[in-house]
Formats: structure tokens, C-alpha cells, sequence
């Protein structure tokens, strides 16, 4: 269920998604994604996700734990993700 939920929010962030862009590690009840390319730039970039009550939550070094159901929330996402 966690992969499948981060699977379909990395599919809702990106228009053409290419498997070759990330890999998916599943440690207990987290998700580290390892970006190798983003938007056409390569880059390293590890991501962790876990699902709480139900909810995709994405832990960011800066702001912490962010509901990724809220609209608002996804900002923190992508402020980490495109980052250097």
C-alpha cells in the first residue's frame, strides 16, 4: 500500500514519468525514493515517505513531516526535491 501510494503521487508530479528516474527502497513502514534524474537534470536526491492514518506524509530535513494530502503541503515536496 506505501508503494503504491508514493507511486501514484510521483505519477500526479511528473506529466511523463520514467522508472529510470528513481529507485524504491522499503525499510519497515518508510519509503526512500532515490531521484538519479530530474527533470532531465541527473542529480542523487533521497526522499522519505511513510503513510500515517492513512495519509502520504514526506519528511523534509527543513520542515519536517507534511501531510502530501493537503494541496498546500506538496510545496515542501518539490522545495526539497529541486533543491541543490
Amino acid at each position: 500500500m506505501l508503494k503504491q501510494k508514493v507511486e501514484e503521487f510521483l505519477k500526479k508530479q511528473f506529466e511523463d514519468i520514467e522508472e529510470s528516474i528513481y529507485t524504491i527502497d522499503i525499510e519497515d513502514d518508510f519509503i526512500f525514493i532515490e531521484f538519479t534524474q530530474i527533470l532531465g537534470e541527473i542529480c542523487k536526491k533521497e526522499m522519505m515517505f511513510r503513510i500515517i492514518d492513512e495519509n502520504l506524509q514526506y519528511h523534509s530535513l527543513s520542515y519536517g513531516w507534511k501531510v502530501l494530502n493537503r494541496g498546500t503541503n506538496i510545496r515542501y515536496f518539490w522545495i526539497d526535491l529541486l533543491n541543490k
